[in-house]
């Protein structure tokens, strides 16, 4: 596979975009002054108890861990960057 292929490939991804979505909504949010241990509480709230009680699609178990990851990341760089 070469590599424009595997990046075209990464990037149509849903779950890489949504990795990125949240990450990125995080890094904002804490980067703004957001208290990052309150944004991580948010987080853990929204994707493990709001996500599969009220969202369509009831939520399954590895969505919520690869959203709550990407929000991780995300409050990670924005604590460190």
């Amino acid at each position: 596979m070469s590599l424009s292929s595997f990046i075209a490939k990464t990037g149509q991804s849903p779950e890489f975009v949504a990795f990125m979505a949240h990450s990125g909504f995080a890094y904002f949010v804490v980067h703004q002054g957001f208290p990052w241990w309150a944004a991580l509480v948010l987080a853990g709230i929204k994707e493990f108890w709001f996500d599969p009680k009220y969202e369509v699609n009831q939520n399954i178990w590895p969505d919520g861990v690869l959203d709550f990851s990407g929000y991780s990341v995300g409050i990670a760089l924005g604590v460190f960057l």
